[in-house]
């Protein structure tokens, strides 16, 4: 560790004891410099040139603090949370199957208040004042759940790979607690609102993947990275690739659902491609943005009707005909434990209850007609 003279003429650094450059023979004056150097604890040369002696003084020093700390009180600088960030979304990518969804609700609920601090210096406060701000805003307790979790995968994971030992503080608050069990349906009349409003929305793209979600039960991730290549069109398929449980999929689509591929194709940006759902420059659609919002709102849905509720439609309506099993059901929903599909078993429930009275119903009717006669 060192402050050295240097040379603004030749960039040569030379001892402060020396009274000129040895190499051009500059004796300095006002446009003299001096350059900090310090080894690290990796054993890497950090050096900083500075105008002020007293300056670059001052800066030795405090280097000099940094790496004793590191050496002896194992203390490592503190990364901001968003430098770990853009660390662990290289990660995500190429580990994580949803890393999409921890980039939307890093950018718009995390971003903002906690990109620019340093990991030691966010609180549970400051979570909590995030959480308690989109309760406010009306954000459903399953999206501030998510926030919280995304905080607590980044801490852990800095926590991992060496970039952080300090407390992670979103162990010290609870994860709101979800009725897993809920399964928001849309009736009769709900539905052919719905499809009113799609068929004339302005941007006809999005109303085909909406109206594609609730013909076929798809996740929305399934959807989205939907490419043409993955449907067999003449035959009536489509292949769901890594999907949510873990195996590939191919699953029969309806003459409606086919239809609205038909209109999709039609509408790409460009002939070549690939995407069926893709957005306005062609590229994968990676979110669908307020356009949800709208959609619902003009149809007079429930505020709370989210996007994934037309899956729960798909498959309630589909339970409460008579024409499918729960095996059939949970192929069509890529369950991949029957105990998943049993959230819809009180729909089978009435079916079978409708079946057992078909035999008394039509005695009363016999019995009806023999009276009047």
């Amino acid at each position: 560790m060192a402050v050295l003279n240097h040379c603004s003429h030749c960039k040569t650094d030379y001892t402060l004891k020396a009274r000129k450059c040895p190499k051009c023979g500059n004796s300095g004056g006002a446009a003299q410099a001096y350059r900090v150097v310090v080894r690290g604890m990796d054993g890497k040369r950090v050096s900083k040139i500075l105008e002020s002696l007293s300056l670059a003084r001052k800066l030795e020093t405090s280097l000099k603090a940094k790496v004793i700390e590191g050496r002896y009180l194992g203390l490592k600088e503190s990364h901001s949370l968003g430098d770990v960030w853009e660390r662990y979304l290289v990660f995500a990518k190429g580990h994580k199957k949803s890393w999409e969804g921890d980039l939307q609700i890093w950018r718009k609920h995390l971003a903002p208040t906690l990109a620019g601090k340093l990991m030691d210096a966010v609180t549970p406060f400051d979570l909590h004042a995030i959480l308690n701000a989109m309760r406010e805003k009306g954000y459903a307790p399953a999206t501030v759940r998510h926030v919280l979790i995304l905080t607590k995968r980044l801490f852990n994971w800095a926590n991992e790979v060496s970039l952080y030992e300090g407390i992670n503080p979103s162990s010290k608050i609870k994860l709101p607690k979800l009725n897993n069990e809920r399964t928001e349906c849309l009736t009769r009349e709900e539905i052919a609102r719905l499809w009113q409003v799609l068929g004339a929305w302005p941007n006809p793209r999005f109303a085909l993947l909406v109206k594609f979600a609730l013909l076929t039960g798809l996740r929305r991730g399934e959807i989205l990275k939907l490419r043409w290549r993955d449907l067999d069109l003449e035959n009536g398929f489509v292949a769901l690739r890594d999907t949510k449980g873990g195996k590939d999929t191919t699953l029969p689509l309806s003459v409606d659902a086919l239809e609205v591929l038909s209109h999709a194709k039609e509408l790409l940006p460009f002939p070549q491609c690939e995407w069926v759902f893709p957005n306005r420059k062609g590229d994968k659609r990676s979110w669908l943005g307020n356009s949800w919002e709208r959609v619902k709102a003009k149809a007079g849905l429930c505020p709370d009707f989210r996007f994934h509720d037309l899956r729960h439609t798909f498959a309630s309506h589909l339970a409460s005909s008579g024409k499918v099993t729960m095996y059939t059901l949970q192929k069509l929903m890529t369950h991949k434990t029957p105990q998943m599909t049993m959230r819809y078993a009180h729909l089978f429930d009435q079916t079978l209850r409708d079946g057992v009275n078909i035999l008394g119903e039509s005695l009363t009717k016999r019995s009806k007609r023999r009276q009047a006669t």
